[in-house]
């Protein structure tokens, strides 16, 4: 687990960033199948085009997806590829991928058309646009969907590529080694318990973002709009964070066993709060008892005192 332990955190750093970027700094209002939208994000309250935060939430999503593909790349070259060749080429294949995510999306970036050439071919396309969006400060990133959309299949494609052939890598150097005996059958077991755990996260994460783009994928080539769809696929992909929080805590015992102990400290925590607090009421009354009765026996004793003199 420590040789995977950074791995992970820089895929669950830059999937919280990926999160809080869509659901806090941007908040994208999208309007598929036309490429523009709105920004109701924190960021346009601080003055940041519109055109930048779609830079911003595109790269953010190709990085996740480079990260990924970090995570199997680790794991093969840790149980099988470090007296390979590999070992000379890792660095710059993984940086290549950090690469290109910041650069795929910077072609429709900057070649983003005129605005008013732009909304004009919108609500051309889009005659049935409620008066009320269309009053809204809409940004469109390109006229042509395939300058948008080209570059996030390209990515996809691409570390879906490498993934599977990682995970191909993987397989076949656990069949060699246990044919050739050169690691313990425990320890194959250990590695494909993990790398099932493995799988399974990277499987909920890849559905919290095929949803949307998958949506995107009919929407756009068939010219369909629905305001509704367009709010719930983006709303599919809020639940990210959530989901992969939950799994990645199911599935990964020591997430899941430093969870526990916490409960359980906070648990006897509680427990010990509240026997200090019945030791201390029971205290309290046991005095606020014997009170009276001391009272009534000084009473009683000058009573008798003064019977005496009389």
């Amino acid at each position: 687990m420590n040789s995977v332990k950074w791995i992970m955190l820089n895929l669950h750093f830059w999937s919280v960033m990926l999160d809080w970027g869509i659901t806090f700094f941007t908040k994208p209002f999208v309007l598929f199948p036309a490429m523009g939208g709105v920004a109701l994000g924190v960021l346009s309250d601080l003055g940041v085009g519109t055109g930048e935060q779609i830079y911003l939430v595109v790269t953010l999503f190709c990085i996740v997806c480079a990260a990924i593909v970090s995570i199997f790349e680790n794991r093969y070259y840790l149980s099988f590829g470090q007296n390979s060749c590999w070992r000379h080429y890792r660095i710059p294949c993984m940086l290549f991928n950090y690469f290109l995510a910041f650069l795929i999306f910077l072609p429709a970036y900057l070649n983003a058309p005129d605005q008013a050439t732009g909304l004009q071919k919108l609500h051309d396309n889009l005659p049935e646009l409620p008066e009320r969006i269309r009053r809204m400060p809409i940004y469109v990133i390109a006229i042509d969907f395939s300058l948008v959309v080209g570059p996030v299949v390209l990515m996809g494609v691409l570390i879906i590529a490498e993934a599977l052939a990682f995970v191909v890598l993987i397989f076949l150097g656990a069949s060699k080694a246990l044919r050739e005996r050169t690691v313990s059958i425990n320890c194959v077991i250990i590695q494909k318990k993990f790398l099932r755990a493995l799988y399974i996260q990277i499987l909920m994460i890849l559905l919290n973002m095929g949803v949307p783009l998958c949506y995107l994928g009919v929407a756009v080539p068939l010219h369909y709009y629905n305001q509704a769809a367009n709010n719930i696929i983006f709303i599919i992909y809020s639940l990210h964070g959530v989901s992969s929080t939950i799994v990645m805590i199911w599935l990964h015992k020591p997430y899941r066993a430093v969870i526990q102990n916490f409960f359980r400290r906070s648990h006897a925590r509680r427990l010990s709060n509240v026997g200090t607090d019945h030791r201390k009421s029971m205290f309290e009354g046991k005095t606020a008892t014997n009170m009276p009765s001391t009272v009534n026996i000084r009473i009683q004793y000058n009573v008798n005192i003064l019977n005496v003199v009389v």
